[in-house]
């Protein structure tokens, strides 16, 4: 009764072994050597931090929420003020010849944290007194992880709330409050918006808009996945990304890389083991032994749905580049280490789904 979930396990690891693959391969000849084997290291930590929490009870990670949220936010803060700038971001951490991210692993806080706040809220729907406290938990480290200037990243925090608000249910007003401030927000969002960055939604707008700059990324990704056939090119044989054609091929863009070397099949396959993935994930939700290992596992669910979706979109050239890794597929130590504490969360619902009182 309290095993492991076999089919989560598996699926994490075709996806994990699948990421190792691709960056390998974009080592072959373009991306630093040493990727491969820094990617080895950060899934070996992620396997030994796994079954740590994995066994944990997630009922006592979750009374400890507010602690581990707020020593999240003075990190963050931290890394606003002291952190090492990289490719225009200021929200690293230097440690030897390893980096790290804090604001990816404040995407477990904050799931801990909404968890919290509802765990012992009744069975009626939420209200706007309700969701404006939730809100509040989660745009404090947005608004620290956009002053960080990591624009994609604070992004990722919102289908969190999103999700765990669902689960619960919400009255009707609260939509229109939700589609009011959308729309009255998007003209004050986009002049907030760097100039780049209008730049880049208008180039997913307009494909043809500068190709040669701000619009060469998503093109040469499109290139590549349309390029690849049935069948692929075979590993370390694509055009596009062994000759550095797409930029940040072992990230980012790591789809069009295996999709441009795979083929159609296998960015299909791809794509149905993340499918799969979250089915998983949602059934453990269902089968979760109170309302918060459900509103845990949905905060989970929401938030690698969010990165799959938005990251495909990137390679498609039919969502701005904001830097949204591929869950376990791109490379970088602290987002793929964050997605195996995230799993290993739902693993310690699913094994005490007989051990609690049920919903």
């Amino acid at each position: 009764m309290t095993q492991f979930d076999s089919q989560l396990l598996a699926l994490t690891t075709i996806l994990a072994l699948i990421g190792l693959a691709g960056i390998y391969s974009a080592t072959l000849h373009g991306a630093n050597p040493s990727f491969f084997s820094r990617q080895f290291a950060w899934l070996a930590i992620g396997a030994v931090a796994f079954p740590f929490f994995a066994l944990s009870d997630y009922r006592w990670l979750t009374e400890k929420a507010h602690l581990l949220y707020w020593v999240t936010n003075i990190i963050l803060v931290a890394v606003l003020l002291f952190g090492k700038e990289i490719s225009g971001s200021r929200s690293w951490v230097g440690i030897g010849g390893f980096g790290g991210q804090p604001s990816e692993f404040a995407k477990i806080a904050v799931i801990l944290a909404l968890t919290r706040q509802l765990a012992d809220f009744g069975d009626q729907k939420l209200d706007l007194r309700h969701i404006m406290p939730l809100a509040l938990t989660t745009l404090v480290p947005f608004v620290l992880v956009v002053l960080q200037g990591d624009l994609g990243t604070a992004i990722t925090y919102l289908p969190i709330l999103f999700g765990i608000i669902a689960v619960i249910g919400f009255r009707l007003r609260c939509l229109f409050v939700f589609t009011a401030i959308a729309i009255l927000g998007a003209p004050v969002a986009w002049f907030a918006l760097k100039d780049y960055q209008q730049q880049r939604i208008l180039a997913t707008l307009d494909t043809s808009m500068d190709p040669q700059g701000i619009g060469y990324q998503a093109s040469q990704s499109l290139i590549a996945i349309g390029s690849s056939g049935l069948h692929g090119k075979g590993l370390g044989q694509g055009l596009q990304s062994q000759l550095g054609f797409v930029p940040e091929i072992h990230s980012d863009l790591i789809y069009s890389l295996l999709t441009e070397e795979w083929g159609l099949i296998g960015g299909t396959v791809i794509l149905s083991l993340y499918l799969m993935l979250v089915l998983r994930i949602l059934w453990v939700g269902e089968k979760a032994p109170d309302r918060v290992g459900m509103m845990l596992v949905s905060g989970v669910a929401s938030l690698l749905a969010f990165h799959v979706v938005i990251n495909i979109g990137m390679a498609l050239g039919l969502v701005p580049l904001i830097g949204i890794p591929l869950p376990l597929l791109s490379y970088g130590g602290s987002s793929t280490i964050t997605f195996l504490i995230a799993l290993a969360l739902v693993i310690s619902v699913y094994r005490r789904r007989f051990l609690y009182p049920q919903i």
